[in-house]
């Protein structure tokens, strides 16, 4: 479906033809880049894409906010029209990636951050990590669980052997 395509319904056409600012800011070496909607000096809302997406999959819903608050939607690293990093892409670096655009949108206040998917996992991180400096998380489609066992041995060096007979 087109932006402009008359099958679409009236909402999605005019949230789609409302421009975007685009921003890039450093985060530990790596350029990170964000659409923002809206007057600076609002409350803010953070739009965390999913795994193999990118910022631009909340223009058709980051509009719909504006009234009340200012919206921004980030590239993660790795991600869009965002730099790559050759160390990987550890949820704690994209959370600091989400605190670093929270701190740079021009809200009032601290934002509530969304994430949907595997963006629902770094507003988590991110939540956890800052959580005095968000207003809240938003998590869509995400798993809310803890680790396994398996996960935490692993992330620890060890793994589960096999059982000898």
């Amino acid at each position: 479906m087109r932006d402009g395509d008359a099958t679409a319904p009236r909402w999605f056409r005019e949230a789609t033809a409302v421009p975007a600012e685009e921003r890039v800011i450093p985060v530990e070496d790596c350029r990170i880049h964000y659409l923002a909607w809206g007057e600076r000096g609002r409350p803010g809302l953070v739009f965390v894409h999913g795994g193999a997406a990118h910022a631009h999959w909340w223009s058709f819903i980051a509009p719909l906010f504006l009234r009340e608050y200012r919206v921004v939607a980030i590239d993660l690293s790795g991600h869009g029209d965002s730099g790559r990093r050759a160390a990987g892409y550890p949820r704690d670096t994209w959370a600091r990636e989400v605190r670093a655009v929270s701190q740079d949108a021009g809200f009032d206040g601290p934002p509530i951050v969304i994430g949907h998917s595997r963006g629902g996992s770094v507003a988590i991180t991110a939540a956890a990590a800052f959580g005095e400096q968000l207003a809240g998380a938003v998590i869509l489609d995400s798993p809310v669980r803890r680790p396994d066992p398996e996960a935490v041995e692993g992330a620890h060096g060890k793994s589960f052997r096999n059982p000898k007979v």
